[in-house]
């Protein structure tokens, strides 16, 4: 029998693929009439003060997260502003000066992005002196897009109420794409954070960085960039973190044995498929700007965390927030959203705990709001 052509074997894999996508989504699809039967009782859901909606949500999550990790759908990418064009920008990258090590790459260069405004595309001149945000959504650096409306969900809140004059949302290159893996999106992150300094003129002591997940890794990471080459570009005003996901090793992605597990719905599969994307072969798991958890530094800026008392990453984040608050100038502050899943800021309204993600929020407008009245009282003296 002759071999098989290079033609034969990429269609024997492709059929394949398509049967194994079959077979995984026939297995979630089995399991959806039981997930929708054994929440009703509160005494069967994974916590006993969700609603029947916090739990289905989040069973149903996971179900979707498991099957995109096995799966690895790609998210598509375009600069194409296509409906929501008259909020989206697109950002040509900073001088090549401004990309040192570790952005300075021969495999990954900087390229131009987009970026969708919210609620609102900022405007210099009819700017009431607020809060202007950057933030970078989350999806384990392989999914989600800041033009979906759970992605701009957070954002939203951010704008109401801490208040914000407009936040923008990067459209960063996920690992999971074409030249997407580290450092990627961290080029993206500081070509759009010198976008709103010197494009749009906001000034730094009113711009905040926000992440959320493994936006908030971004964000941790830009902020590292920023204090290991000061003078590049100036620091922001201050950095909220909700979820952030810092430990991206072997160990740090395998939460199936970890004690939340049943409380929240990242799975194994997309943490590792995240991870396995975004970090290239020759750089270790253990680096501070691939796993920031063991590696605390000093921020510069006031740094708000957020964290759900029922997530995954709950111990993880405990841990560097004790780290961070090791470096005597760090002005750091822990909110903790009670009874909580993973990302209450992205999930809030999906999963019904808008309240909670309200109130997050509110806490971090309250902490905000302290460290102005401090700079207020040291220029008065």
């Amino acid at each position: 029998m002759s071999e098989m052509g290079n033609g034969e074997r990429s269609l024997a894999r492709q059929a394949f693929r398509i049967i194994y996508i079959l077979i995984l989504i026939l297995t979630a699809s089995i399991r959806i009439p039981f997930l929708l039967l054994s929440t009703i009782p509160k005494s069967l859901r994974p916590h006993p003060t969700w609603s029947y909606r916090q739990a289905l949500f989040n069973a149903l999550t996971k179900i979707f997260f498991n099957l995109l990790g096995k799966i690895k759908s790609r998210t598509p990418r375009s600069l194409d502003g296509g409906a929501q064009a008259d909020l989206f920008s697109v950002v040509d990258p900073a001088p090549a000066h401004m990309y040192q090590k570790p952005l300075s790459d021969s495999r990954v260069q900087p390229t131009r992005i987009g970026g969708i405004w919210v609620p609102a595309r900022y405007d210099r001149n009819n700017d009431e002196d607020g809060w202007v945000v950057l933030h970078f959504h989350g999806g384990a650096y392989v999914t989600l897009s800041p033009r979906l409306p759970t992605a701009q969900y957070g954002p939203k809140l951010l704008c109401k109420e801490l208040p914000a004059t407009a936040v923008f949302c990067p459209q960063y290159r996920l690992a999971s794409s074409t030249n997407g893996t580290f450092p990627a999106a961290l080029q993206d992150a500081l070509t759009a954070y010198r976008y709103m300094l010197e494009d749009q003129g906001i000034a730094a002591s009113r711009l905040i960085i926000s992440g959320d997940s493994s936006g908030g890794h971004l964000a941790i990471s830009l902020l590292r960039y920023l204090n290991q080459h000061r003078g590049l570009l100036p620091l922001p005003a201050a950095a909220l973190l909700h979820s952030p996901w810092l430990d991206l090793t072997e160990i740090g992605t395998r939460v199936d044995a970890n004690r939340h597990a049943s409380t929240d719905y990242l799975s194994t599969s997309l943490l590792q498929w995240g991870a396995q994307s975004f970090i290239p072969n020759d750089i270790s798991a253990e680096t501070a700007y691939v796993s920031p958890l063991k590696h605390p530094f000093a921020a510069g800026v006031p740094l708000w965390l957020q964290v759900g008392s029922e997530e995954v990453f709950y111990d993880q984040i405990l841990e560097f927030f004790d780290g961070m608050k090791r470096f005597k100038d760090n002005d750091c502050e822990l909110y903790t959203v009670k009874y909580g899943m993973h990302d209450v800021f992205a999930v809030g309204g999906d999963f019904g705990m808008e309240d909670q993600a309200r109130n997050a929020v509110l806490a971090a407008r309250s902490f905000l709001e302290r460290k102005k009245s401090r700079e207020e009282e040291a220029t008065a003296c």
